[in-house]
């Protein structure tokens, strides 16, 4: 993760597959042909008809969304591939944290006697994605984790 995305196939390709992948795309800063900037703009949704981009929609820092048609969009700039604990736009962070720690809530819950590897294998992305110490605020993962034991050595 943490890597510069270079289109928007890219941009698509993350976002249809956010479960296997997990992150969002979030940019420096966006600006609109009409001279509008929007700055540390996180990416949701990449719109095609047929093999052809359209428009995209965007939540900007004060967590406004923004629905654009590409003819429209002038400049984003740097964008990233991040952990949503690694997000700059704080809105979006806390609103996507609060949903992946609902999912994540559900997911023990269902195979709350089971450690089989599909399980583990999403419950490590999202805790990964979220951060483990937002993590351990919210759910108990130490059948997943285990916590650290310390031992001495007399």
């Amino acid at each position: 993760m943490n890597r510069q995305v270079t289109g928007f196939d890219d941009m698509n390709s993350i976002l249809r597959n956010e479960r296997k992948v997990g992150g969002v795309i979030e940019s420096d800063y966006l600006r609109l042909t009409s001279g509008e900037e929007y700055e540390n703009v996180v990416v949701t949704k990449v719109e095609l008809i047929g093999s052809a981009v359209c428009s995209m929609t965007c939540v900007t820092e004060d967590g406004q969304t923004l629905m654009v048609n590409v003819k429209e969009v002038s400049l984003i700039h740097q964008p990233q591939h991040k952990k949503i604990c690694e997000l700059n736009n704080e809105a979006f962070k806390h609103r996507k944290m609060q949903q992946k720690l609902k999912y994540l809530k559900r997911l023990f819950e269902l195979n709350e006697d089971s450690l089989n590897p599909l399980f583990l294998e999403e419950a490590m992305l999202l805790i990964e994605d979220i951060g483990l110490k937002n993590v351990h605020q919210e759910v108990d993962v130490s059948s997943v984790i285990p916590e650290d034991k310390i031992y001495t050595i007399a």
